[in-house]
């Protein structure tokens, strides 16, 4: 009988707190007794900073969407291999262009062996004024490509739908939905939408 692939939450958004915070509380709400792991690409120190009993961490460097593809593939067989998790959550790069994930995961190797239950974008309003054109851009594919925006407080939601962002959800909702389904017979996630 083949072995189910481990589900994944695929973390993207800029470097920072919003996806630290986020990966933080979702890490708080694992499941007690539950198998999870944390791999870092986000180059934070995030894998060390939340290491925690019953969760394996592994960081790799690179962009996850180029230079370092090859190492966020062998990064994640490792660990998967190593800890046999029953859920995987990988916090990327901001840098990191959603299109070229995908292909990392479509990967037949990869893909027998995880599937991305979870795409979400952790986002925080501020960044929409404050980032250069480019970065804006690549932050708005990563917010289209996620299954929801995720932000921290109730006043953020309102202001990122304010500005044509849907699926936005607050943080700790998305966190509450994620660690739930995360029990289920199957530890699949749900599809979180506004």
């Amino acid at each position: 009988m083949p072995i189910a692939p481990v589900p994944a939450c695929l973390v993207s958004g800029l470097t920072g707190t919003d996806k630290r915070s986020f990966v933080a509380a979702l890490l708080r709400a694992r499941p007690a007794g539950s198998r999870w792991a944390l791999l870092d690409n986000d180059g934070g120190g995030s894998a060390l900073e939340l290491a925690q009993p019953g969760l394996e961490t592994a960081t790799v460097s690179g962009c996850a969407c180029c230079t370092g593809q090859v190492a966020l593939h062998a990064g994640i067989v490792q660990l998967v291999r190593r800890a046999r998790p029953q859920w995987l959550v990988v916090a990327v790069d901001g840098m990191a262009e959603p299109d070229a994930l995908e292909r990392v995961f479509a990967q037949p190797e990869l893909a027998r062996g995880v599937r991305v239950a979870q795409r979400i974008c952790a986002m925080s309003p501020q960044w929409l004024a404050a980032l250069p054109q480019n970065a804006l851009e690549r932050l708005r594919r990563q917010m289209a490509a996620a299954d929801c925006v995720v932000t921290a407080r109730a006043e953020a939601v309102a202001a990122l739908r304010a500005a044509g962002i849907e699926r936005v959800v607050q943080a700790d909702e998305a966190v509450r939905r994620i660690a739930g389904a995360s029990t289920g017979p199957s530890a699949s996630s749900p599809r979180i939408a506004s």
